[in-house]
């Protein structure tokens, strides 16, 4: 790995620097860890109080789901294959607990309260803390991420972003579809909702009983 550290005068200029960065780079998947609740949305917030737009900037934007993703690019959010796939239970899903149970890898701890005073007093200590965060993201996803959710793209007809969110049973029934069709066999269209649905005397349905449902994942632990 090789890190280039650079001195900034000031957020706005950060936030500048990394979308420079990223309109020069061009990268095809951006890799975080619960920055779909996190990093997007800080950055979004702090570059909107600068009167910076991240959607024009670089294209990325919150869809209706919360979920922040791009049409240039994929945005893998570990996170989301920790609680879905790891199978670790829920007081161990935050990043230095999955490095050290799934890397073997003990990242950098700071005490939050010391941030700001390491910025000004030891601005390497906190570099160090930010760079073993980032190697950490970086070698989960390498290891565990991205080979599993670009293999199930292979047999899954669905773009590495939904592979990454949706639920299991959501993705074998996207699977049996798939196989159903190639095998010729008749297999039911996906439910959806419909709007302003009427009863058989003629009113407008107001709800129903059964909408739907979501599995969770087995939890151990």
């Amino acid at each position: 790995f090789f890190f280039s550290v650079f001195i900034i005068p000031n957020e706005k200029s950060l936030l500048q620097k990394f979308f420079e960065h990223v309109q020069e780079v061009k990268p095809h998947i951006f890799s975080t860890y619960n920055g779909d609740f996190f990093d997007w949305p800080f950055i979004e917030t702090r570059a909107a109080i600068h009167d910076l737009d991240m959607f024009r900037e670089i294209g990325f934007q919150r869809d209706s789901q919360g979920e922040y993703k791009s049409r240039p690019a994929s945005h893998m959010d570990c996170f989301r294959w920790v609680k879905r796939d790891s199978y670790l239970p829920m007081g161990s899903q935050n990043l230095k607990a999955v490095a050290k149970a799934k890397l073997r890898y003990d990242p950098v701890e700071l005490d939050p309260e010391e941030m700001c005073r390491m910025a000004s007093e030891q601005p390497q200590v906190l570099a160090n803390y930010s760079v073993s965060d980032a190697v950490a993201t970086y070698y989960l996803y390498m290891k565990y991420v991205h080979p599993f959710i670009f293999a199930l793209c292979t047999i899954i007809p669905m773009e590495p972003d939904e592979v990454l969110r949706k639920g299991s049973g959501t993705l074998c029934e996207t699977l049996l579809m798939v196989q159903a069709y190639h095998a010729n066999i008749i297999y039911p269209n996906k439910q959806e909702s419909v709007l302003n649905k009427m009863t058989a005397d003629g009113h407008v349905l107001d709800s129903e009983t059964y909408v739907g449902g979501h599995v969770e994942a087995l939890e151990s632990g």
